[in-house]
C-alpha cells in the first residue's frame, strides 16, 4: 500500500529541510521599530506538531495505556489522531482509521504482567525533530525501558531501549552495529489543519532482537516455542469467545498451530505464530476486530 504518491513525498521531503526559506515569513516594516507579527503569519506549527508526538509517546510509557487498554478509542485525548488517520509499521502491518492506528501505539506498548522479564516502556525522550512546514515533522525518539515487577529483585532494572526514528533519519541508523544494539523505528508524520496526526509511515528494522532482549523470550528454544503457543492458545480462548471464537478447544489450537512456522518480529505478517501473537494482544482494545478466523486461526 502506498500511502504517498510521487509529488507528495518531494514535497514533504522539500519542507523537512531546515533552511532559512522555510521559516514562517515576516513581512518588512520601515515605519515600525520593532517587528510585529502579521496577521497573516502562522502559528508555531513545529510546537504543536512537536506536542502531538510527545503526548502520543507518553502514552505509551506504563501504566499512561492503561485507560486506553480498558476503555478503547473512549480512553485517547482528543486531537493526537486524526479520524481518518492511516499509515503502515513495517514489520507490523498496515493501519487504517483512528481505530487501527491506536491499536498499534497503545495496545502494543508491553505491559509488565503480560511479558516474562516484566518489560515496560518507563520514559520517552525526543532527542530530534524537524517541522519546517506545517504538515509534516521527522523525528528521533528513545523509549527506556525497565523491568517492572515491585516484588522482584530485578525492579528497575534498566533494558535496551527501543528508539524510534523518522523516516526522513533512516539513513543516519542504517549502521549493522547500531541496529544490533538498539531496535528503532523509523516513521514519517503528516498532520491535519488542526495538528492531529493524519497519516504515518513507519519501519521498525530490528524488532526482533528486542523482543528477545527486552522481552526475554528466547525464540530459538523449542520449549519457549511450545510455551508460546499453548499461551497463545489459552490467550485466543479466553478473548476470542461467542461470535469471535476462533477453536472447539485449546488442545485443536495447540495441535494445529503447531505445524505453522513460528516466525520472527522482523517479519510479522503471514501465516505464523508472531502474527496471530501480535493479533491476540490487539484483542484487548478490539476483539472483534483482531479475533475473526482470518486474522487469529488461518492467517493475518
Amino acid at each position: 500500500m502506498h500511502l504517498f504518491n510521487f509529488h507528495v513525498v518531494c514535497v514533504c521531503l522539500a519542507c523537512l529541510v531546515p533552511s532559512t526559506w522555510s521559516l514562517p515569513w515576516q513581512r518588512e516594516d520601515h515605519h515600525e521599530e520593532h517587528y510585529k507579527p502579521s496577521k497573516w503569519e502562522p502559528e508555531n506549527w513545529e510546537q504543536r506538531n512537536f506536542d502531538t508526538i510527545s503526548k502520543i509517546y507518553n502514552l505509551t510509557v506504563y501504566p499512561n495505556q492503561l485507560p486506553i487498554l480498558g476503555a478503547g478509542a473512549a480512553g485517547v485525548p482528543a486531537g493526537l489522531f486524526n479520524e481518518d488517520a492511516t499509515g503502515r509499521v513495517d514489520p507490523v502491518g498496515n493501519f487504517t482509521g483512528f481505530d487501527d492506528s491506536i491499536e498499534y501505539f497503545f495496545a502494543l506498548a508491553p505491559v509488565p504482567s503480560t511479558n516474562p522479564a516484566s518489560t515496560a516502556i518507563t520514559s520517552i525522550q525526543i532527542t530530534e525533530f524537524n517541522s519546517a512546514c506545517p504538515n509534516v515533522a521527522a523525528s528521533v525518539v528513545y523509549l527506556f525501558c525497565e523491568m517492572t515487577d515491585p516484588t522482584g529483585q530485578n525492579h528497575g532494572k534498566a533494558v535496551a531501549p527501543l528508539k524510534e526514528v523518522s523516516k526522513m533519519n533512516q539513513s543516519q541508523y542504517i549502521s549493522r552495529d547500531h541496529i544490533t544494539d538498539i531496535p528503532f523505528q523509523v516513521a514519517f508524520w503528516k498532520f491535519d489543519d488542526c495538528g492531529a496526526v493524519l497519516k504515518y509511515d513507519a519501519w521498525i528494522p530490528n524488532l526482533n532482537d528486542w523482543i528477545v532482549a527486552g522481552l526475554g523470550i528466547d525464540l530459538s528454544n523449542p520449549q519457549v516455542i511450545e510455551q508460546s503457543i499453548e499461551q497463545l492458545c489459552g490467550g485466543t480462548q479466553q478473548r476470542c469467545t461467542g461470535p469471535n471464537a476462533q477453536w472447539n478447544s485449546t488442545e485443536e489450537c495447540v495441535t494445529v498451530l503447531s505445524q505453522k512456522p513460528y516466525g520472527n518480529y522482523d517479519e510479522a505478517w503471514g501465516d505464523n505464530i508472531v502474527c496471530r501473537t501480535i493479533h491476540l494482544i490487539l484483542t484487548q482494545v478490539r476483539p472483534d476486530v483482531s479475533s475473526p478466523p482470518h486474522q487469529v486461526r488461518y492467517h493475518s
